[in-house]
């Protein structure tokens, strides 16, 4: 057990302060984005229905007065099998008498922020599964990948509206989203191998490109609305790669405990003098249907 004591909660010991600076994580990226059905009192798992498309060959001509052959409308079960996630903490009386901090009311926001990034992380990490791909190890990001996964979702019939994931490096780094969206300055003509013509000032990509000089983000782009996650792997089988994905919310699957996705409760232990904070998360998740999905993994070393 890890306690929560003068040694290990020190920032606020024995002080007056201001507003505590508190660490959060970007969270509840993914929820929205996701099927989310919960389970039923006395079940434990969420089953979701795969449909096999049909196809415009499976509709046939017919002669007046004649029957047709009949189709096979087949479906597959994709289950969510709902479990635990927990992280507590013990905060002891003497700490929380001594310290300008106010760990008792902090604690719950804290705890609960980690359980809803270890949310998020799970449900990231399906997006690697898909078997579909776009960019590839050790290649940069380019719009052309972007458009490629919105062909490759419309081919598989999935319904909008789409979902760009992206992780921070590939939003903000030097080969991500943003640095697509404009050209650098060159002072001088022939100090660029792609233009030695003349000099130039920074040439914006069109309104997403002012959108970006301006908000620091475009929160759509070719058809999807793009989103960032603190949780997505930027350094896959430590090759510098980042785990991206485009997706259709049918693409994944959440299910949700009977009683609810969260839960944050307190328990006193009188005889040892500290407070338990415990914050559990009910779920667990699945991947539905593998076309209404797409793995963009690109270079952001």
């Amino acid at each position: 057990m890890a306690l929560t004591n003068q040694s290990s909660a020190a920032g606020g010991l024995g002080k007056t302060i201001g507003d505590a600076i508190i660490a959060f994580n970007h969270v509840n990226v993914m929820f929205p984005l996701v099927t989310v059905k919960q389970a039923s009192m006395g079940s434990n798992s969420v089953q979701f229905s795969d449909w096999t498309k049909l196809a415009s060959s499976d509709v046939t001509g017919a002669t007046e007065a004649t029957a047709t052959t009949a189709v096979a409308i087949t479906t597959a079960a994709r289950t969510a099998t709902i479990s635990e996630h927990v992280i507590e903490a013990d905060i002891s009386d003497l700490v929380q008498m001594g310290s300008g901090d106010d760990l008792n009311a902090n604690a719950g926001p804290t705890l609960g922020n980690a359980v809803a990034a270890k949310l998020d992380d799970d449900l990231v990490e399906l997006g690697k599964s898909f078997s579909q791909t776009e960019c590839g190890a050790g290649s940069s990001l380019a719009l052309s990948h972007v458009f490629g996964s919105m062909r490759q979702l419309r081919a598989a019939g999935a319904p909008m509206p789409y979902s760009l994931v992206l992780s921070p490096k590939q939003i903000w780094g030097s080969k991500g989203i943003i640095s697509l969206l404009h050209n650098t300055a060159l002072d001088t003509a022939g100090s660029s191998t792609t233009d030695t013509a003349t000099a130039r000032p920074v040439g914006l990509m069109g309104s997403k490109g002012e959108e970006a000089f301006q908000t620091g983000y475009v929160g759509s782009l070719a058809g999807f609305n793009v989103y960032w996650s603190d949780q997505i792997d930027e350094n896959v089988s430590s090759g510098g790669d980042a785990a991206g994905f485009a997706m259709s919310k049918g693409a994944i699957g959440l299910g949700v405990g009977a009683e609810g996705l969260f839960r944050i409760r307190t328990e006193r232990n009188e005889a040892a003098r500290y407070t338990a904070y415990v914050a559990v998360g009910f779920w667990g998740q699945v991947e539905i249907k593998d076309a209404y999905g797409v793995y963009v993994l690109s270079d952001v070393s």
